[in-house]
């Protein structure tokens, strides 16, 4: 039968133990601190402990929800009986908009959609965030961010193109949470000088423990497989102080994306925003030149959610058979998206350089000569 081998660690600095068969101890050779077997399994059993009590939501399950209400009931069926839901053949995706916008084309694709029927009340947001600003406000916004950009398409500002620019009620998951986290490592200081003949260096390490309960407001995570988290997050943030209950007279003129990714699919990402960012808060309370043999222990308190639309001024680009994607945050007005190059103004401008450095060479041996 095979037998698991546990590592036990230092109660002083937390690095690794070795026995020691001649002095019938635990040694560290960081702190050079020796302890007997007691102490050892005793410091062992509360380091436990707490692992344990830091496991909490890791394994990505979410406490159980409330039963809905009737008002609740009754919100969800007048969202069925408003909303037109649209599919596009090409792509897959499914537009919503209130009964009175007749969607003429996919904004993702931009290849015409089909009215494919009601949308389930389940889909019915909570909270809606509306656009603080209108299209044209949206194109200035746009222009001016690509026109900063070297080398790409002409195409990529034209008229055409712009036209494209659609207003999109992005559907996203807004976490409200308490969590707790616990970092343990090694601090370490070195310094170093020269006295006569010799260099010395002298290493200090030290135990750091650190630990704090954090709470967030609003941790956003967009609900779409269709669009690219990365560049949701690039638009952020939103301020959700001015979200309101949502309306079906918001969602008019305007498009809105279905959901089609869960709050349990999302959970695993905002408690990754959340537990990177406890590591980072903690890490900056500490002063030591760096930190080795890292340990971070978290855990989700409570975790409530609100199902949020967030306005965004959406636009994809098909550039040399590919698709690119443009985000405008319909609150704020930050822009975000990934540019293709013109190979051509890239050459041209080659060329131009190639061709000032040549003129720099003549001249200057002209002038030298």
């Amino acid at each position: 039968m095979a037998i698991d081998a546990r590592q036990f660690h230092c109660p002083n600095c937390y690095a690794d133990l070795k026995y020691d068969p001649s002095q019938h101890l635990f040694t560290c050779e960081y702190c050079k601190s020796a302890f007997n077997e007691a102490e050892v399994t005793d410091f062992q059993r509360r380091y436990m402990e707490t692992e344990q009590q830091y496991s909490g939501y890791n394994d990505g399950q979410m406490p159980p929800e409330p039963d809905m209400s009737d008002a609740e009931r009754r919100e969800r069926e007048q969202f069925n009986e408003e909303t037109q839901l649209y599919s596009c053949p090409s792509c897959g995706a499914e537009i919503i908009s209130d009964s009175n916008t007749a969607a003429a084309f996919c904004f993702y694709c931009h290849n015409p959609v089909i009215l494919k029927g009601r949308v389930d009340g389940m889909y019915r947001p909570s909270m809606v965030l509306p656009f603080d600003f209108n299209k044209d406000k949206a194109v200035e916004y746009y222009k001016n961010w690509a026109k900063s950009k070297w080398f790409i398409p002409k195409d990529l500002v034209s008229s055409v193109q712009i036209e494209k620019l659609t207003g999109l009620y992005v559907p996203f998951w807004v976490a409200r949470s308490s969590t707790s986290s616990r970092v343990e490592a090694i601090g370490v200081n070195t310094r170093s000088w020269t006295s006569g003949q010799y260099r010395y260096t002298e290493t200090k390490r030290y135990r750091v423990v650190r630990e704090a309960t954090i709470n967030y407001e609003g941790v956003p995570a967009d609900g779409s497989q269709k669009i690219d988290d990365t560049l949701m997050e690039a638009i952020e943030p939103f301020d959700y102080s001015q979200a309101r209950p949502f309306n079906m007279a918001y969602l008019s003129g305007f498009y809105a994306d279905k959901y089609d990714v869960d709050k349990e699919q999302v959970l695993p990402r905002i408690q990754q925003r959340m537990y990177t960012n406890n590591g980072q808060m903690l890490d900056s309370t500490t002063s030591y030149q760096s930190l080795t043999q890292r340990r971070q222990f978290d855990r989700t308190d409570t975790l409530s959610w609100d199902y949020m639309m967030l306005p965004v001024w959406f636009m994809t680009f098909d550039y040399k058979g590919r698709l690119w994607e443009y985000a405008v945050n319909g609150q704020s007005g930050k822009v975000a998206g990934e540019l293709p190059v013109s190979k051509g103004k890239l050459a041209a401008f080659c060329v131009l350089i190639a061709i000032l450095a040549a003129l720099a060479v003549f001249f200057g041996g002209y002038f030298l000569s």
